[in-house]
């Protein structure tokens, strides 16, 4: 059975990695490009081997012990900024009262 949508697949071998063995592609839908088969295979490779290689510098990265860039850092807990904010209103608002005290009583 052929589906009418079916994609192209590339799979790389012989990669220069101690981590991947093989790695597959699949391809976006056909294109009509001007480019030739064979400038279009190049491309392909080339953008296949970027991808790669980009990968290989994470794994890399992560083995040394670096954080890889597309993390964050973690934020502050926010039940300690929730904490002070608390504080701080209750304490204006016994000084407030406070002053409305002495206030009457004078």
């Amino acid at each position: 059975m052929t589906d009418k949508k079916s994609r192209r697949a590339v799979i790389i071998n012989n990669i220069d990695s101690d981590t991947i063995d093989q790695a597959i592609f699949i391809l976006k839908s056909d294109s009509t490009s001007s480019k030739s088969f064979a400038a279009e295979q190049k491309s392909i490779a080339a953008e296949a081997q970027q991808i790669i290689d980009n990968y290989i510098r994470q794994v890399d990265r992560l083995k040394g012990g670096i954080t890889p860039s597309f993390k964050t850092k973690q934020k502050k807990p926010r039940r300690a900024s929730l904490f002070w904010f608390a504080f701080f209103t209750i304490s204006v608002l016994c000084i407030g009262v406070s002053i409305a005290l002495i206030g009457s009583l004078s």
